[in-house]
C-alpha cells in the first residue's frame, strides 16, 4: 500500500511528506516530538527566527523572545492538513512590538494561509487574518476580553471547504464564508519582532507558553 501511494504521489508530482495528515492529535509538550514538530531558522522581521528560542520544559513549549534582541522562535508541523479544529492553549509574551502567530500556512506566500496573531502586549489586540489565490482575502482587528499576557486561554481555527472560524475560549470571534484557501498546510506557532512595528526589544527575556496544541479532523 505504501509503495502504491509513493507511485501514485509521484506521478502527480508530489511527495508522501506532501500528503495531507487527517489523524487527530494532541502534544501536551512532556517532550519535543521531532515526529510532529520541525523548529525553523531564518531571518524574519527585524530579526531571525532562532532554533535555540525554542524549548520544551515542565510541560510547556516556550518561544523566546530574547532580552535586548530582536529574535524570535518557531515551530512548524512536519506534515499537512486540511479541514477539521486547530487549537492551543497559551500565554504570550510581554514583549511590546513583537507578536505572537498561531497559524496555518503554505508557501508561496499569500497563496494559502489562515492566520491568529496576537499582540505581544496588554492592549488585547487580536488579529484574525485569511489568504487565497495571491492575495490577503480578509483582515480584522479586534479587542480581547482579556490580558492574554496575564494567563492562559484557548486559541482556535476551524476551517472545511467553504468557511473558516475563529474563536478564543470557545467562543466564535470571526468567522468568514469567501476567500477562504481550500489548500492543505502546515500547522505554526511562533513569536517574532515584524518589521512593520517598532521593533523595540525587551530589557530581558520574554516568552510565549504553550501549554498544549490540538488537532481534531473532520
Amino acid at each position: 500500500m505504501v509503495m502504491l501511494l509513493a507511485l501514485v504521489l509521484a506521478a502527480s508530482g508530489a511527495s508522501i511528506a506532501a500528503a495531507a495528515h487527517s489523524t487527530s492529535f494532541r502534544d501536551d509538550f512532556t517532550s519535543f516530538d521531532a515526529r510532529q514538530w520541525t523548529k525553523s531558522s531564518r531571518p524574519f522581521g527585524h530579526g531571525a527566527i532562532d532554533p535555540a528560542n525554542i524549548s520544551v520544559a515542565n510541560g510547556f513549549l516556550g518561544v523566546k523572545l530574547p532580552g535586548s534582541r530582536l529574535d524570535g522562535g518557531e515551530i512548524r508541523s512536519t506534515s499537512v492538513y486540511t479541514y477539521g479544529t486547530f487549537r492551543a492553549r497559551m500565554k504570550i509574551a510581554n514583549a511590546p512590538s513583537s507578536l505572537t502567530a498561531f497559524f496555518l500556512y503554505k508557501q508561496p506566500d499569500y497563496a494559502q494561509e489562515l492566520d491568529i496573531e496576537l499582540y505581544n502586549d496588554s492592549s488585547r489586540r487580536v488579529m484574525f487574518t485569511t489568504y487565497s489565490g495571491g492575495a490577503m482575502t480578509h483582515t480584522a482587528t479586534m479587542s480581547l476580553p482579556f490580558d492574554a499576557t496575564a494567563d492562559y486561554h484557548e486559541y482556535a481555527i476551524t476551517r472545511d471547504r467553504t468557511s473558516v472560524r475563529f474563536l478564543v475560549d470557545g467562543v466564535q470571534m470571526q468567522s468568514w464564508a469567501s476567500g477562504v484557501t481550500r489548500s492543505s498546510m502546515y500547522l505554526y506557532v511562533n513569536a517574532w519582532f515584524p518589521s512593520w512595528l517598532a521593533g523595540e526589544s525587551p530589557a530581558s527575556d520574554q516568552s510565549t507558553l504553550v501549554d498544549w496544541i490540538a488537532y481534531s479532523a473532520s
